[in-house]
Formats: structure tokens, C-alpha cells, sequence
């Protein structure tokens, strides 16, 4: 099964995400947190073993108490000892254009999306992890 783990503070946006997936039928499992050092400890501990790493991590660059960018610093040194390749997209408010440079200096970060995520961003990173995002019928819109 693919995983995928979602790093923000905010409950709502944790809440978004995984509404937007169950809704159109994600095979992804998706794990919620709101501190990165979790995350860090996970891809530690587990570096050998592939099925307990996340395919892709989404990343809210600002939150409060913690350096998310200290959070990349660590992860970029992690990304090469890791059984298997794992993605990791920013997911943030922020359009500062300072931000997304600073981003870009990571080769581990693929893309930095604008809050709020669509299904369209979605469907596009599921495909690149070949899943594809299923359209409910037509009881999505009477839930």
C-alpha cells in the first residue's frame, strides 16, 4: 500500500486532506502529524524497511515550535541512506517568493503547493506514484 504523511499543526487542514482522499477514493494510507521530529525518528528507524516508509511527505513549512526548515536540513542528509525513494512536497500559505527559493535549494523537495490543496493537485501526485484518484458516484455530493 502507498503512504503517504501529512506534517501540519492544523487539525483543519489535517482533517481537509484526508476528507479530500477518502472522497475520491485514495488507496493511499494516510498518516497525520503535527511535528516533524516524528517523521525524522520514522525515516531513522526504519531506513531498511520499505514497507513502513512514506511514499510522499507533505510539509507545512510554517508551523508554530518547529523549523521546518531544520526539518528538510535533516531529511535531505536521511533521503540517500532510505531503502526506497520518498518524495516530499510543501504544502504551505505561504506565497512568499522567498520561501519557495529557499525550497527549491532542497533536491528532495519536488514541488511547493499552494494551500488549499485541490483534488487536481492530488490526482497529479497519485499518478506519479501510478494511483489514480476515483471519482465516488454520485453520492459525494448528497454526503
Amino acid at each position: 500500500m502507498n503512504k503517504l504523511t501529512y506534517i501540519d499543526d492544523r487539525q483543519l487542514d489535517q482533517f481537509i486532506l484526508r476528507k479530500v482522499l477518502s472522497r475520491f477514493g485514495s488507496s493511499f494510507e494516510v498518516k497525520c502529524t503535527d511535528t516533524g521530529n516524528e517523521v525524522l525518528n520514522l525515516l531513522s528507524k526504519n531506513r531498511f524497511n520499505r514497507d513502513e516508509l512514506p511514499d510522499i511527505i507533505l510539509l507545512d513549512i510554517y508551523m508554530n515550535g518547529f523549523d521546518n526548515w531544520d526539518f528538510l536540513d535533516k531529511v535531505q542528509q536521511l533521503i540517500p541512506l532510505l531503502v526506497k525513494q520518498v518524495k516530499v512536497y510543501i504544502l504551505s500559505a505561504s506565497q512568499y517568493p522567498e520561501d519557495v527559493e529557499r525550497a527549491r535549494r532542497y533536491p528532495c523537495v519536488k514541488a511547493f503547493i499552494l494551500k488549499p490543496i485541490t483534488v487536481g493537485v492530488l490526482q497529479k501526485l497519485m499518478k506519479q506514484k501510478g494511483v489514480h484518484l476515483k471519482k465516488l458516484t454520485a453520492n459525494i455530493a448528497q454526503n
